[in-house]
């Protein structure tokens, strides 16, 4: 009766050793760094306090688009590689494979951001500092 018992209970013990180490090896390979393609692309001066840094990531095949990553922050004073490093740690405000045509930004912290193309995430708003000082900006689209 104990032989029986035992020869059951090696077919599931397998299967669920299966299943951890196929899980396992699923969660290993999609830890990878989405933004490790990054390259700079552009850095615009937008006021005395703000810069629009783009990157674009070309990591893929012909069926992949291009993605750009958008982001408004203060001065980063480096060579593109440092620049493209320290944008892996921020958030963009804008990703998408368009382009950005027109940004305008008014006293009272709201950002105007005129855009074409097709967007992949968004959000209404961005913080970065200014004089030392943690400034939150509202943003507004015009998509075409």
């Amino acid at each position: 009766m104990l032989d029986k018992t035992a020869i059951n209970w090696v077919p599931v013990f397998l299967v669920l050793v299966l299943l951890i180490l196929a899980g396992g090896g699923f969660f290993v390979s999609n830890l990878q760094d989405v933004k490790s393609g990054d390259q700079l692309q552009h850095h615009y001066k937008i006021n005395n306090n703000l810069w629009l840094y783009i990157t674009e990531d070309r990591n893929g095949d012909a069926t992949n688009t291009i993605i750009n990553r958008f982001y408004l922050t203060d001065e980063i004073i480096g060579d593109e590689k440092f620049i493209t490093t320290k944008l892996k740690y921020e958030i963009p405000f804008l990703t998408g494979s368009g382009t950005i045509s027109h940004v305008n930004v008014s006293d009272d912290y709201t950002v105007t951001i005129t855009y074409s193309g097709k967007v992949y995430s968004l959000s209404n708003s961005v913080d970065y500092l200014l004089d030392g000082q943690q400034i939150s900006a509202h943003l507004s689209y015009i998509i075409n």
